[in-house]
């Protein structure tokens, strides 16, 4: 083979990887998109210079077309844009970091592993505060039924017993809104994951 077929041969190689490649890059977090004047289509991890005064177009890792940040809307307000940025920078983040409802329910199981055992731990703790005053709560009847006033110490014991039951209470009310916060959170995120796909999926 002359050095001239080897050298096709060689850009025929080039030719082939680069083809292959280019749906791989496509679907990486960060990757864009872009358009030359000659209607050549770029992909790489950041914006090239390729396409200077082209449009460029960012996409997250399963290759869906994110809004460019910098496109104007007519008459939106400076605070109406940057809530719009803000939700974008977020669409980003969950569709970058999910590819899947299932992928989402898993996170969120991970995420309340933590938090249900503290509210299995306070509630546990609250059993045993409420047996305790249970138990106290007999000796002063009994003490009743004796004829007897129960001492001080027995008083201050209840009293101490129900302020503990009090503050344990309100640690479990708090630990269970923590369930909640988690599982809200991740519920809003599958929610807004699916609207992101089916947006895109009317778009094509």
């Amino acid at each position: 083979m002359g050095p001239y077929k080897r050298r096709l041969t060689r850009v025929g190689l080039m030719f082939v990887l680069i083809f292959f490649a280019a749906p791989v890059f496509a679907v990486e977090a960060h990757m864009y998109r872009c358009k030359d004047k000659n209607g050549r289509v770029y992909y790489s991890d950041r914006p090239g210079m390729e396409c200077q005064g082209g449009e460029t177009d960012e996409m997250t890792k399963q290759g869906l077309v994110m809004e460019r940040p910098d496109a104007l809307r007519p008459g939106e307000s400076p605070e109406e844009r940057q809530a719009r940025l803000a939700q974008q920078r977020q669409d980003r983040a969950l569709m970058q970091t999910y590819s899947s409802e299932q992928q989402i329910e898993a996170a969120k199981k991970r995420s309340l592993e933590t938090p249900l055992l503290a509210v299995k731990y306070a509630r546990k703790k609250l059993a045993i505060y409420t047996d305790r005053l249970s138990e106290l709560r007999n000796r002063e009847v009994k003490y009743s039924i004796d004829g007897k006033e129960a001492p001080l110490s027995l008083i201050e014991e209840i009293d101490e017993t129900l302020s503990d039951i009090a503050r344990l209470e309100y640690e479990l009310e708090s630990k269970q809104r923590s369930v909640e916060r988690v599982i809200d959170r991740f519920e809003a995120d599958k929610e807004r994951y699916r609207e992101l796909l089916e947006a895109h999926n009317r778009g094509r």
